[in-house]
């Protein structure tokens, strides 16, 4: 197996991606690695670390895309952008996935241009763990699609629920919606209708909406929302970690195992520990990073990258889906019932 990285996107970069690849290297014997970007530079750096060299390919692609550029218009003008590289190395066959700390946008739109979705994916997600009280549990999208439709969300709910089986062994994850209150009229249309198509799906363990306080409470396995709500629940929750470190100090005076338990608790809320996740719904396997990530972080991603290859996700995907056919009048017609709903009253949203 071969794992593209994107050495130039992310705020630590080059040296942080190599340094992970290196890391990485070291844990799985027989793992190749792609490193993208200025090729001669990349050689230098490597040459820090006790590593097989053999293992090592380089491809050119030095161009930054930034957070703050317009993702369609700064691919469109920088054919030698790092992320567009390995993405193409991924559509060739070159390497087998893409690691990337760089621009989550440019990401997104390299990812769809040069992969594409899979049969009968409408909309890529992106999720992210949780830490809660029994466990963990995995929110989707978390900033891929700022809106959705209900039709979407049920689908994000079908990939959240295959990605923990498949590479968590979790069996039948129990699977919630996030709204602003647990019965199933609360929400917006979206919401609304969302909860209905996920109630009539066979084999979906859909135990209804959660609110934003029961996240951690560990209810559920799967947790649905649009990509706008998801990014600003991640965004809070990768600010915990801080806040947490912030009290520390006076917590270690009262509690005599003060600084075990706090870095315990610290653990959970970080990024590092899992490094990154995949754009689920694409036609590849394309892991998405923190733009701080370390070489920890990009270590573990890289490892997040090995088992969704090997266990075969995208075509558990794919076969779900298409067992979905036998229902999916249904939910059209629901759908279509929604839509004339929201019209007839008036709805924009």
């Amino acid at each position: 197996m071969r794992i593209a990285l994107d050495t130039v996107g992310g705020k630590y970069a080059p040296e942080a991606v190599v340094e992970g690849a290196a890391l990485a290297s070291r844990r799985w014997d027989n793992l190749e690695f792609c490193l993208v970007g200025e090729s001669k530079a990349l050689a230098a750096l490597l040459n820090r670390y006790d590593v097989d060299f053999s293992r090592f390919v380089f491809l050119e692609g030095p161009v930054l895309v930034a957070d703050a550029e317009s993702p369609v218009a700064a691919l469109k003008a920088k054919p030698n952008a790092s992320i567009l590289r390995a993405l193409e190395a991924h559509q060739q066959g070159e390497v087998d996935a893409v690691v990337s700390a760089g621009s989550t946008g440019a990401q997104i739109v390299a990812t769809i241009e040069s992969l594409g979705l899979l049969e009968g994916v409408k909309r890529p997600a992106i999720g992210s763990y949780f830490p809660t009280q029994n466990g963990r549990t995995f929110l989707i999208d978390v900033g891929a699609n700022a809106s959705c439709r209900p039709i979407h969300l049920l689908q994000f709910a079908v990939m959240g629920v295959i990605f923990r089986q498949y590479l968590e062994g979790l069996q039948n994850p129990r699977v919630a919606l996030i709204s602003n209150g647990e019965e199933s009229t609360k929400g917006g249309y979206v919401t609304r209708e969302a909860h209905e198509l996920m109630s009539i799906v066979p084999d979906l363990n859909f135990i209804g909406n959660i609110e934003g306080n029961d996240l951690y409470s560990g209810r559920a396995d799967v947790v649905v929302c649009d990509g706008f709500t998801g990014n600003v629940l991640l965004k809070f929750a990768e600010s915990i970690p801080q806040i947490v470190r912030s009290y520390a100090q006076g917590l270690q005076k009262e509690c005599e195992n003060g600084p075990a338990a706090l870095e315990a608790l610290i653990r959970t809320f970080d990024y590092q520990e899992f490094g990154g996740v995949p754009l689920l719904g694409v036609n590849g396997v394309s892991v998405i990073c923190h733009g701080h990530s370390t070489p920890k972080a990009i270590a573990n991603a890289i490892g997040e990258a090995i088992k969704m290859v090997n266990m075969r996700v995208n075509q558990h995907i794919k076969d779900q889906l298409s067992a979905m056919g036998q229902w999916s009048a249904t939910v059209k017609t629901r759908a279509l019932i929604g839509r004339l709903r929201r019209r007839s009253a008036g709805d924009k949203s």
